[in-house]
């Protein structure tokens, strides 16, 4: 396969599930600010594990096309290695954190605001805390602990960066081993060979 090919493949799958991933960061961000209840972090917690399933089923679609593909591009011996599946589901997943860093650090600094985005995080905290009875102690330490946050800097868009591409490199890696497993394709020479054969 052509290296242009498969760079187009990868860019133009990354971005999709980047944009994908993207949406979903955007969500969780504004239900998280603009509902500000704990039943809307049930809810944030539904979509976490629905994109979760999402993110999986996206790498291996696109992963099995990406093998289709190949495959038929080697017409007299075709095959797909492990080794293809698993660098493939790697890349497009770090593109993917690539533009998940990005669009969401626009959003949450120039759309929301850093500010609104840490004020709702407390108060929903200090709600939960407020509903559990905890002892006066732990009240403490947990209010020390919010004030910390409280006064912490917004994080630079390098920082967020490289903690989302290591973040997708991590999820890439893993989902990548089950589903280049079952992409895989070994070389079918006695089959080729016994085509011929029948031709002859």
């Amino acid at each position: 396969m052509k290296t242009s090919v498969l760079w187009n493949d990868i860019l133009t799958k990354g971005a999709i599930l980047g944009c994908v991933m993207l949406a979903s960061n955007i969500a969780e961000t504004s239900m998280l600010i603009y509902g500000g209840t704990i039943g809307w972090m049930g809810a944030m917690s539904v979509e976490c594990l629905a994109v979760m399933a999402l993110y999986c089923y996206l790498i291996y679609r696109f992963t099995s096309n990406y093998a289709k593909l190949v495959i038929s591009e080697r017409k007299e011996m075709p095959y797909f290695t492990y080794g293809n599946g698993y660098s493939y589901a790697v890349m497009i997943s770090i593109l993917a954190g690539v533009i998940t860093a990005l669009g969401s650090h626009i959003f949450l600094n120039y759309v929301v605001g850093y500010d609104n985005y840490v004020t709702a995080t407390i108060n929903i905290a200090q709600s939960a805390i407020s509903q559990a009875e905890l002892p006066s102690a732990m009240v403490g330490q947990y209010e020390q602990m919010l004030s910390a946050i409280q006064q912490q800097e917004a994080p630079s868009m390098m920082s967020k960066l490289f903690g989302s591409i290591w973040t997708y490199l991590l999820a890439g890696s893993f989902v990548g081993l089950i589903v280049a497993a079952f992409t895989k394709r070994e070389p079918q020479m006695f089959d080729n060979q016994n085509e011929q054969n029948d031709e002859q």
